[in-house]
């Protein structure tokens, strides 16, 4: 701002950087396009938090400054127009002066230019400090850094403190802190010497031997048998240990499995299907399989229910099926959203994160705000592969052979061992010609026609330069695209109209609340006119003031305000105006210029809000204000009159 610089610069840089840097990171210039689009976005965010946090600077937090240290050494203050906070400021937001009184006398009157400039100093002798509630709100709600809160302090002679913007720093990070769910597991009581052997992506059920039962005790696993049998009954987390597993353990975004562990009532090893009626006679109670976890090369299943195998019982496990499945639609057409991303928006758009669950799938990616065109294109391209019913064939090779290949993607923050697994969409299962390759160890559906329908719930960001497509497949798709459709088929029966003519009938009834809008503000004028010329009868001199203080009934603020619009044009002197309708108070205030050095609109509405239960403010020739407090209206308009006298 200092060098004149309002609009982005740096990605103009990229040629030049392409030019000189090019033969030694090829990637710049392969790659230009899309860096200059990320940092020519980058830039116009931060110009535009750069702008809204010099306006609220040069405005509200410098003027709360130099007026609290007027108040510390006892010099009255009084701003001449008002700064607001919020996401859309009105047109006028500067402050334009304030004067400064000393016993009663005013030692001084300054435009917030001159202030900036350094004027404060002839008043003040202290140096004002920006508070550190004001820092921390600059920084937390409107992302302006506080080395620029700092910086611009500095060139002003002010000061931040900055001991009360780190406490109230520190309170944000505890509630973090506290928010955070994620469950940390230690098993460093525990040794298995033999990894967990993992079936699951063949078998959804498997016999089983016992290693351990361990029970999760302040986030550290200890062997259950270092618990008491009352504690293990007490609300711990109780998790089993198997030589075999066919449950799916979280990870790679994936959620973990659910299921039953079945036991033999002796503890033998079952000989038949548990699904068949004897076995489940031989059975005790099944354990439920709430999660399954990993802990290093150790599947932890979480488990609820009475009557723990033992370690070295032979157990059943299967999986929850219909939740897997769920999973595993979700979890093949992330691959197909992404590839078709690549398709429709950028090669470069890479991935950044993603969720599978039953119930639904998100994708994070980065990439500049998709149009609703594309958004449309890629849920229209992945529901043409899923007609295809192409195959999904996975495959272990070693890292070493496909590392470099373009067309396999993998995440090159991720950690890979000496063998990898590829899962192909298309092409000759093992043969790595599919339309869509991806380094995974997840699990998936076997052809893309089990994923049934798909549909986008939603594209947003969720943090600078980074997307978010949230979806549905399968029954969750089903179930979305039915609830619109009863949504739709309801509101069309509320408007009496069928549902190929709904859009018609809404077009209709919008132009025609248009139209009743446009004529009840007519009759408003109107009103608010005849109104305006009875309250004529209502002036009073309070203190050689002219002034109408009067409550007007049953209406709202928007009325007060076209009333006192109506006054004003016509009289000089303080307007203070009160209504009461549908449960709300509303309170407007008007003052000439002539009488605003004497009194405020904003003053009157700030002191008289309260009172009714709410709050406002504005400017010095007009505010507005509300509450919900009723029957005190005629008690807040008295208090006007008392301001005056």
């Amino acid at each position: 701002r200092t060098l004149g610089f309002h609009e982005p610069f740096f990605y103009k840089l990229v040629d030049v950087l392409a030019a000189t840097m090019g033969d030694v990171f090829p990637e710049i210039r392969t790659k230009k396009k899309i860096v200059q689009e990320t940092i020519q976005r980058e830039e116009e965010a931060f110009n535009k938090t750069l702008d809204r946090g010099i306006m609220l600077f040069e405005n509200e937090v410098l003027g709360r400054a130099l007026f609290a240290a007027a108040e510390r050494e006892e010099v009255g203050a009084m701003q001449t127009t008002r700064a607001w906070w919020g996401e859309k400021p009105p047109d006028e937001v500067e402050m334009s002066s304030a004067r400064f009184f000393r016993n009663g006398k005013q030692v001084g009157e300054y435009t917030f230019d001159e202030l900036r400039a350094g004027a404060w100093r002839v008043i003040l002798s202290t140096t004002p400090i920006i508070s550190g509630e004001d820092a921390f709100k600059l920084y937390d709600t409107y992302g302006f850094p506080l080395d620029l809160t700092e910086l611009m302090a500095r060139e002003r002679g002010l000061t931040v403190d900055k001991g009360g913007f780190e406490k109230l720093m520190e309170e944000q990070r505890a509630r973090a802190r506290a928010a955070q769910k994620k469950e940390v597991i230690s098993l460093s009581q525990i040794e298995t010497t033999t990894p967990t052997k993992f079936v699951g992506f063949d078998n959804l059920a498997v016999s089983a031997k016992v290693l351990e039962v361990v029970s999760l005790k302040s986030k550290v696993g200890v062997q259950a048998s270092a618990c008491s049998p009352d504690s293990l009954k007490a609300g711990l987390q109780l998790a089993v240990i198997l030589d075999t597993t066919a449950c799916y353990a979280e990870m790679g975004g994936q959620v973990g499995d659910t299921g039953e562990l079945l036991v033999a009532a002796d503890g033998s090893q079952p000989q038949t299907s548990p699904a068949s009626v004897n076995m489940a006679a031989l059975c005790r109670t099944p354990l439920q399989i709430t999660n399954t976890q990993k802990s290093g090369n150790t599947f932890l299943h979480f488990v609820e229910g009475e009557n723990l195998p033992a370690i070295g019982d032979e157990v059943f496990l299967r999986v929850k099926a219909d939740r897997r499945n769920a999973i595993q639609r979700h979890h093949t057409v992330t691959h197909l959203l992404h590839w078709a991303l690549h398709e429709v928006a950028s090669k470069e758009a890479s991935q950044k994160g993603s969720f599978v669950g039953p119930d639904k799938l998100t994708f994070d990616f980065n990439s500049a705000p998709l149009t609703p065109a594309q958004v449309a294109d890629i849920e229209k391209l992945v529901n043409e592969r899923i007609l295809e019913n192409a195959g999904v064939s996975w495959t272990e090779v070693a890292h070493a052979d496909v590392k470099n290949r373009k067309d396999v993607m993998q995440f090159f923050g991720d950690k890979y061992g000496d063998t990898v697994r590829v899962v192909q969409i298309g092409g000759g299962a093992g043969k790595l010609d599919g339309y869509s390759m991806e380094l995974c160890g997840g699990t998936h559906t076997r052809a893309t026609g089990e994923i049934g329908l798909f549909r986008i719930v939603s594209e947003a960001a969720v943090a600078a330069g980074v997307r978010r497509i949230e979806a549905v497949a399968g029954l969750a798709a089903y179930g979305l695209a039915n609830e619109q459709l009863q949504l739709i088929r309801s509101i069309a029966g509320k408007l009496s109209s069928p549902v190929l003519e709904l859009e018609k009938k809404v077009e209709a009834l919008l132009a025609q609340q248009k139209d009743l809008e446009k004529q009840v503000k007519v009759a408003q004028q109107r009103e608010a006119g005849n109104v305006a010329s009875n309250l004529k009868a209502h002036i009073a001199t309070i203190n050689g003031i002219p002034a109408i203080i009067h409550n007007v009934g049953g209406v709202d603020g928007d009325f007060l305000q076209a009333v006192a619009d109506a006054i004003k044009s016509q009289f000089k002197g303080i307007i203070v105006l009160g209504g009461a309708a549908n449960g709300a108070v509303a309170l407007v205030a008007n003052v000439s210029a002539d009488f605003t050095a004497k009194v405020q609109a904003g003053k009157i509405i700030q002191a008289i809000a309260p009172i009714v239960g709410g709050k406002g403010g504005g400017k010095p020739d007009n505010a507005r204000g509300g509450g919900k407090d009723a029957s005190k209206l005629d008690e807040a308009l008295a208090k006007a009159k008392s301001l005056l006298g």
